[in-house]
């Protein structure tokens, strides 16, 4: 007797990761043409009613600037998305996985405050100096980078010595932050995105991956959403139209994570029922569930006989 739930992770579990991945995955892809997981359920929740409350205002402004409004609803997606981040106090939790837990969610929280000081920029640019649009976004990339960082380091014990190729730090600015310098920081940007998927569908789901990643089983994390577009663009622009293509690439390969994970996690369920179809409740009811084997028969008693008035009687 054996069941057929004999996966990486129990597929109670399995199931419930999937459904975060899948949940979080679609509110962000509104975000840009790639969505982000990012593990809270209460967000999804608040991403919904966010969703009913922008669709109607952006109604007739999409038919103009289709890529402006998805970097709009980006914007409040992603704050929507990490809005249940909020710091901790200043007394740090003594078990060391539970720190790291605080560090990661401290950093989401100022990655949403730094998407939710640029998003009036977005919205009104004519009301601010380019300079100031620009800084403000690359401040943004740059919590990215710290946020991304502190979630591999949870997920992938290794990074907390030396950091694989992929999630090296962004960078600092040399100089004034130009259109070409958001670009290029975007782009590092999305390939740190995509290596985090890539250690999260590991450590959650078991998947094959260049790195050594271990099972994860400790606490629900939020994986950081990644950025909108860099502003003042025009998607007729080649360099910006390559981001586009870029990140649609990386969209497209989670996409196909996803729908394989899905399909495993049904076959999973298929499995079992075909199994309790072959084998009925109570069918193995005389089976110690313990060793699999039959109950032993009940010992025997011997009957012993007395002698009364003569004769034999039972004891």
């Amino acid at each position: 007797m054996s069941s057929p739930n004999n996966g990486f992770v129990p597929l109670s579990f399995r199931r419930r990761r999937i459904a975060f991945a899948v949940a979080n995955r679609t509110q962000l892809k509104m975000t840009t043409p790639s969505g982000r997981p990012a593990m809270q359920t209460r967000a999804i929740k608040k991403s919904t009613v966010l969703f009913a409350r922008v669709n109607q205002a952006i109604a007739d402004r999409s038919r103009q600037y289709p890529t402006a409004v998805r970097a709009t609803v980006g914007l409040l997606l992603v704050a929507s998305v990490l809005s249940g981040c909020a710091p901790l106090t200043a007394s740090a939790p003594a078990d060391p996985q539970q720190q790291a837990v605080a560090e990661q969610r401290n950093a989401n929280a100022l990655y949403s405050r730094k998407v939710l000081a640029y998003k009036p920029m977005f919205e009104n640019p004519g009301g601010y100096g380019r300079a100031q649009i620009l800084d403000t976004y690359e401040a943004v990339l740059q919590q990215y980078s710290v946020a991304a960082i502190v979630y591999a380091r949870i997920i992938y014990p290794e990074a907390r010595q030396t950091l694989p190729p992929a999630l090296q730090p962004l960078p600092a600015p040399s100089g004034p932050v130009t259109l070409a310098v958001v670009n290029r920081d975007y782009e590092h940007v999305l390939g740190m995105s995509a290596a985090l998927w890539e250690m999260d569908m590991a450590a959650n789901f078991g998947r094959p991956s260049k790195l050594p990643i271990p099972k994860y089983t400790g606490p629900v994390l939020i994986m950081p959403p990644l950025p909108p577009f860099p502003p003042l663009q025009d998607v007729r622009d080649p360099k910006f139209a390559r981001l586009v293509t870029m990140t649609k690439k990386v969209d497209d390969a989670q996409k196909a994570d996803l729908a394989r994970e899905n399909a495993a996690i049904e076959q999973q369920y298929a499995e079992q029922a075909a199994w309790r179809a072959r084998h009925p409740m109570g069918q193995y009811d005389n089976l110690d569930p313990r060793t699999g084997l039959p109950y032993a028969p009940p010992p025997q008693e011997t009957q012993r006989w007395c002698m009364m008035g003569g004769g034999r009687v039972p004891c």
